[in-house]
């Protein structure tokens, strides 16, 4: 980079024009595209659990900083998504009037939460918008499980606990930089079952927010442009998971600490074909050991008054699953929906189905890591921190053409 252009550069970041430019900026490098948003949000519990509530009521604020794709770029991805936002956030919330039991001053406390989020346009028509808005964190400061102090609080058993967002929203673009939005939200806290209890937290809240840009909305342009046709491409993809968790078998409420973290593993491999730049259909194999399923056994058969012997296979289960994919640049979703093909010892009573949801980052062409959680009809089974490996069929085909090419239409 010669002098004259890193001097433009720093001139563009510090907000003063030259005029001595003789070639426009990279859009990338320059900060326009930061905006700052904030929300405040009311709503109450989900009631999806047996202990009475009392109380029902929460207020919540967070604060966002984050990046408007435009299509100076050309970007096939930020296309494809309708030119989506993401970046981080920081929630707080007042959770102390949901009351669970008859204890008056046992609310869940004043949790705050770190996350990452992604917003995509379902509809884009000026000055209104249409969005879903997915975001991941991790929470903290909750008021946790105590055999004494808040013994009807069996939602959460941790100070901490996995953070997820689901929002839709309506967004009005003022003259400006300023943008309003109304939206719905699903929030829910879990560790996984790494500390139990863990019937996790769910959360329904409306939404106000507002959004301040750092460059007017009229000057804002997200034209379609042309995309080479994709053509479709197997994979075959091999994970290797990990996690642990306590269980519900033998769990004693009033030492809950003191219970035994059990530890799983699978090998996972399964055959994709995607179908497009960011989707993937395909089907795969589960292998899981459970470090847990002799002693469930053995524990059954004792509450029942009854001999039993375990085996080593007891431990061990075989599942299937349906998988869905959705990419962005590096970014996965995951969704799973699988049975288990042979007997499977679960804790207590498991049901025959199983899913899987998740993000994975593709580091390179072939390595992933990412972390999911499984669970068995939405109630968490355990988290798996995961790395993966995978097969391309033909890998040339997968390459994506960025080009600067004409627009051709407008959202």
């Amino acid at each position: 980079m010669n002098l004259k252009r890193y001097i433009e550069i720093l001139l563009y970041f510090s907000g003063i024009q030259t005029a001595v430019a003789s070639e426009p900026v990279d859009s990338a490098l320059h900060p326009r595209r930061l905006f700052l948003a904030i929300h405040t949000q009311q709503g109450s519990m989900l009631n999806t659990h047996e202990s009475t509530i009392i109380r029902n009521y929460y207020v919540g604020l967070d604060f966002r900083i984050g990046w408007q794709t435009d299509d100076f770029a050309r970007d096939i991805f930020d296309g494809l998504f309708r030119y989506p936002q993401y970046g981080i956030g920081y929630y707080m919330g007042n959770m102390n009037r949901i009351i669970l039991g008859d204890d008056e001053q046992s609310g869940f406390g004043k949790p705050a939460a770190l996350y990452a989020f992604f917003a995509s346009p379902v509809v884009r028509r000026k000055p209104f918008s249409v969005h879903y808005d997915i975001s991941l964190g991790i929470s903290y400061n909750f008021n946790a499980y105590d055999p004494q102090s808040r013994p009807h609080n069996i939602l959460v058993g941790s100070k901490n606990n996995a953070y997820i967002n689901l929002r839709f929203s309506t967004e009005f673009a003022l003259r400006g930089y300023s943008t309003l939005g109304l939206s719905f939200s699903f929030q829910h806290f879990s560790n996984g079952s790494y500390q139990k209890p863990n019937k996790g937290i769910n959360l329904v809240s409306g939404i106000l927010s507002y959004q301040l840009g750092t460059y007017k909305n009229h000057e804002k342009s997200y034209r379609r442009f042309p995309i080479d046709p994709y053509r479709p491409v197997w994979e075959w993809q091999i994970f290797w998971a990990n996690g642990v968790r306590m269980l519900d078998t033998g769990f004693d409420f009033n030492q809950p600490h003191k219970s035994k973290r059990w530890y799983c593993t699978s090998v996972s491999t399964a055959v994709l074909l995607q179908t497009s730049h960011r989707r993937k259909f395909g089907l795969g194999f589960d292998y899981f050991y459970f470090d847990w399923g002799r002693y469930v056994i053995e524990y059954r058969a004792r509450t029942e008054g009854r001999a039993a012997t375990s085996r080593w296979y007891n431990s061990m289960a075989l599942g299937a699953y349906l998988a869905h994919e959705a990419g962005y640049k590096k970014v996965w979703f995951i969704t799973h929906l699988g049975f288990y093909i042979t007997d499977h010892t679960g804790d207590l009573k498991q049901p025959w189905i199983y899913e899987r949801v998740g993000i994975k980052y593709r580091i390179t062409s072939r390595f992933t890591i990412g972390v999911s959680i499984k669970a068995h009809l939405t109630k968490a089974d355990y988290t798996e921190w995961t790395l993966g490996y995978t097969i391309l069929k033909n890998a040339s085909r997968r390459k994506l053409r960025f080009r600067p090419c004409r627009a051709v239409d407008a959202y």
